[in-house]
């Protein structure tokens, strides 16, 4: 056991009046930054939600990252399936010691933690009900993936949103991602806006629309 998939784990728990019956809302940062970075997001999208925000336990130069992008552009593909089971077992066991509902979970998260909820989703599908991935690419190839299979993210839902002009998550990369995960079964949003790599508020409004709603 490794202490990412414990509550050794640096994390933020920020519950709700009532963890139990309450959404939980997974918050992933982007690289260089920490558990404290997408805590606004988090209350922005789901005012009502627990928050539950986990550090990326990859640290390079003093950079927090979730797995490691390799300088020219490849993907350290095992370091992600790795990053993505440990927060599958990480979600389970904060679950038991906070008492949240580990069947009522989202992961909303940007750059380096926007591939990581993607792959978490694709791996272990039943730790999170939907995705929303800011500045999003296709970081993990189909072999690595759990039990894919045509309707193995059924039910799921995928909010991709990305710039036409990001140089770290090219939007046609963005689009074929959206397209293999709509293959699975997955109910995929699209989002795209002009600029690069950021998150813009035309695309978080969908997001809190959505949360809304239940």
């Amino acid at each position: 056991m490794t202490i990412g998939s414990t509550l050794a784990r640096p994390h933020v728990w920020q519950p709700s009046a009532n963890p139990a019956a309450s959404r939980t809302l997974l918050l992933l940062h982007g690289m260089a930054a920490d558990e404290h970075d997408l805590l606004a997001l988090g209350r922005l999208l789901d005012p009502s939600a627990n928050l539950l925000s986990p550090r990326g336990l990859v640290n390079t130069d003093g950079a927090n990252r979730f797995f490691l992008r390799f300088a020219d552009g490849s993907f350290d593909e095992p370091g992600i399936a790795q990053a993505a089971d440990e927060l599958a077992e990480f979600v389970a066991a904060v679950a038991a010691e906070y008492g949240f509902d580990a069947a009522n979970v989202w992961a909303a998260g940007f750059s380096n933690g926007a591939n990581t909820a993607v792959a978490l989703l694709q791996r272990h599908p039943a730790t999170l009900v939907g995705v929303a991935a800011y500045s999003v690419t296709k970081a993990l190839s189909q072999d690595v993936f759990l039990g894919a299979s045509e309707d193995s993210l059924a039910g799921k839902e995928v909010f991709i949103a990305n710039g036409h002009v990001d140089p770290h998550a090219p939007i046609l990369v963005a689009r074929e991602l959206a397209a293999q995960l709509d293959q699975l079964g997955a109910h995929v949003q699209l989002l795209e806006h002009p600029g690069g790599h950021t998150i813009v508020m035309e695309h978080v409004r969908p997001v809190i629309a959505r949360l809304a709603t239940n």
